[in-house]
C-alpha cells in the first residue's frame, strides 16, 4: 500500500471517529434536554391533545389558571385588551407549531371571511372547517367590512411551499370593543372556536364648559367624545336649533358613564345621565329615567319629557335660506305665501322624519319634485319636499320612526338648487315650524313620580361629585380603543 493510501486511510478513520463522537455527545444533550423538560424522572403525559387550557383572569394583571376540563367552546372573562390580545391564540393551538406566521387582514366590502382566509393563502379544506366551528359563537353573516382579522399560518419551509397553500393554524378577531373570537387548529385537524369577554371598570365623569366655537369642538375639549356629543344633540334637539339658536357664551353640562380596561384606557362610553344647557331663555335640564317596564327617556326636574311630537329641525348642518311668510318667489317672480321653511344643504344630505308616523304620500308631486307627506298623531301633518330620492322602504302606507332617513337632499321640481323644503300642517292648514308649541311625548304616570324624583336627586348627587372627564387620568387614560385596537369615538 503507498504513502499515499494509507493516509487516506487514517483520514477516515480520523472522520468516522469524529463522527461517532458527534453522535454520542447529541445523544446525551438530547436525554438532557428531555430530562430538563420534563422534570426528570417524572415526565409529563401529554393526555387529551385535543383539548386546550382555559384562560382565567383573577383579579390581578396577569394571573392565569390553566384547567384541561371544558367543554368544546367558552366564554371566558378577562379584564383588559391586553389579555385579549395575549390569550387569543397561542394559548389553545396546542397542534401548531411554534413558526407559525402571522398576517393581518382587512374584510373589504362585499368580502368574507372564508375569501379572506384564502387570500391569506390557507387551504380550502381548512378554511371550511375553520369557518363552520363559529358556529356556536358568532353568525358569520354578522361579519362587517373593515374588520380586521388576523391569521396564523404554519411558516413555509421552502420557496416553493410559500406559493402554493398552507395549513391554516386558527384565526382570531375582536367584533366588540369588549369581545375577542379565537379559532385555533386541535391535534385532530379539527378546529376550535373560543370566545372571551372583558370586564371593564365603571365610572361616571361630567363634561361641561361655553361655547367658543361649536357644541361639539367644545364637547370634545371637555372630555366627552363622538358618540356622546351626538346623543347630547339628540336629547336636546326637540328644544335647541342647533344650526341657528347656538351662540357663543351657552353653557352646557352631560354627566355619561365611561368604561376603563385595568391599563386605564376607555375603552367604550355608555348612557348619558343628566344634560343641561344654557343659552336663550331658562337653562334647559334633563335626567335619565328607565320605568319599570324597562322603557328608558329624558325627562325635566318636573317629570315633563325632552322629547316633543316633531323634531325642530329634520336636517343636520343646513344653512336657513328662507323663512315661513310672505316672500318674493325667485322662480315665479312674485310675491307669495311661503308655507314652509327651506334648508340649503348639499345634495345627497340625509332627511330625517320629524316624528313617528305613517307614509301618506311618496311620490313625483308638481313643482315640489320628489316629495314625502308624512301623517302624526295629534292632527300634525309634514311634508318635504325637492328631494333628490327616498330612502329604502319609504312609500304610501309604510311606518316611520322618528329621526328615520326617509330621503335626500336634492332640486328636483321647481327649485333654484339643492335644499330641503319642509311644512308642518295642524288640522290641515300650514303653520311655522321654527314656532310651534309642540306637545311633549311620554308623560309619567302620577305613582312614577315619587320613583322620579327619587332618580333625579341621585343624578344631581352624581353630578355634584363627578369628576372632570377632561381632567382624569393622562393622555393614555383618555384614550377611546376601538374595537380594532385603535383610536375612536366609542
Amino acid at each position: 500500500m503507498s504513502g499515499f493510501d494509507v493516509r487516506s486511510l487514517d483520514e477516515v478513520r480520523r472522520r468516522s471517529a469524529a463522527i461517532i463522537a458527534s453522535i454520542a455527545l447529541s445523544v446525551i444533550l438530547l436525554i438532557a434536554l428531555i430530562f430538563s423538560r420534563f422534570g426528570g424522572d417524572t415526565p409529563a403525559s401529554v393526555s387529551e391533545p385535543q383539548t386546550a387550557p382555559v384562560i382565567e383572569a383573577s383579579a390581578g394583571d396577569t394571573a392565569i389558571a390553566l384547567s384541561r376540563s371544558e367543554p368544546q367552546y367558552t366564554i371566558t372573562p378577562v379584564e383588559s385588551l391586553r389579555d385579549l390580545e395575549h390569550a387569543a391564540f397561542y394559548t389553545d393551538c396546542v397542534a401548531c407549531p411554534l413558526d407559525t406566521q402571522t398576517i393581518v387582514a382587512t374584510v373589504p366590502s362585499g368580502g368574507t371571511l372564508a375569501g379572506v382566509l384564502n387570500e391569506a393563502g390557507a387551504s380550502g379544506g381548512d378554511v371550511a372547517r375553520a369557518v363552520n366551528s363559529l358556529d356556536p359563537v358568532f353568525e358569520v353573516r354578522r361579519l362587517r367590512a373593515g374588520q380586521d382579522i388576523t391569521v396564523y399560518l404554519e411558516t413555509p419551509r421552502s420557496a416553493e411551499d410559500n406559493e402554493g397553500e398552507r395549513r391554516l393554524s386558527g384565526f382570531s378577531f375582536r367584533p366588540a370593543i369588549d369581545r375577542s373570537i379565537t379559532v385555533s387548529r386541535l391535534a385532530d385537524g379539527s378546529y376550535r372556536a373560543r370566545e372571551m369577554t372583558a370586564e371593564f371598570e365603571r365610572e361616571l365623569v361630567r363634561s361641561s364648559g361655553s361655547i367658543t366655537t361649536s357644541l361639539y369642538v367644545d364637547s370634545l375639549a371637555a372630555g366627552a367624545t363622538d358618540r356622546i356629543v351626538v346623543e347630547l344633540a339628540g336629547i336636546l334637539a326637540y328644544a335647541v336649533d342647533f344650526q341657528r339658536s347656538i351662540r357663543e357664551g351657552d353653557r352646557f353640562d352631560v354627566v355619561f358613564e365611561r368604561f376603563l380596561d385595568s391599563d386605564g384606557n376607555v375603552m367604550r362610553t355608555g348612557d348619558i345621565l343628566y344634560v343641561m344647557y344654557a343659552g336663550r331663555g331658562d337653562p334647559l335640564e334633563y335626567y335619565r329615567y328607565e320605568s319599570e317596564d324597562g322603557q328608558i327617556a329624558y325627562f325635566n326636574e318636573d317629570g315633563e319629557s325632552a322629547q316633543r311630537l316633531l323634531m325642530m329641525t329634520p336636517i343636520n348642518g343646513a344653512r336657513l335660506s328662507s323663512h315661513y311668510g310672505m316672500r318674493r318667489h325667485p322662480v315665479l317672480g312674485y310675491n307669495r305665501l311661503h308655507r314652509g321653511t327651506d334648508f340649503a344643504a348639499p345634495r345627497g344630505t340625509p332627511i330625517f322624519a320629524a316624528g313617528y308616523g305613517v307614509v301618506e304620500r311618496a311620490d313625483r308631486f308638481g313643482s315640489f319634485g320628489n316629495y314625502v307627506r308624512l301623517r302624526h298623531s295629534n292632527g300634525f301633518q309634514t311634508a318635504y319636499a325637492h328631494m333628490q330620492g327616498f330612502a329604502r322602504g319609504i312609500t304610501a302606507g309604510a311606518r316611520v320612526q322618528q329621526g328615520q332617513i326617509i330621503g335626500y337632499v336634492g332640486t328636483t321640481g321647481r327649485s333654484t338648487g339643492p335644499h330641503l323644503h319642509y311644512e308642518v300642517h295642524h288640522n290641515g292648514q300650514s303653520v311655522n315650524p321654527m314656532a310651534l308649541d309642540l306637545p311633549t311625548g311620554r308623560t309619567l304616570e302620577e305613582d312614577e313620580i315619587p320613583l322620579f324624583v327619587a332618580e333625579r336627586d341621585r343624578i344631581i348627587d352624581i353630578r355634584d361629585s363627578a369628576r372632570n372627564a377632561a381632567e382624569t387620568g393622562d393622555a393614555a387614560a383618555s384614550r377611546i380603543v376601538s374595537a380594532e385596537g385603535t383610536p375612536g369615538a366609542q
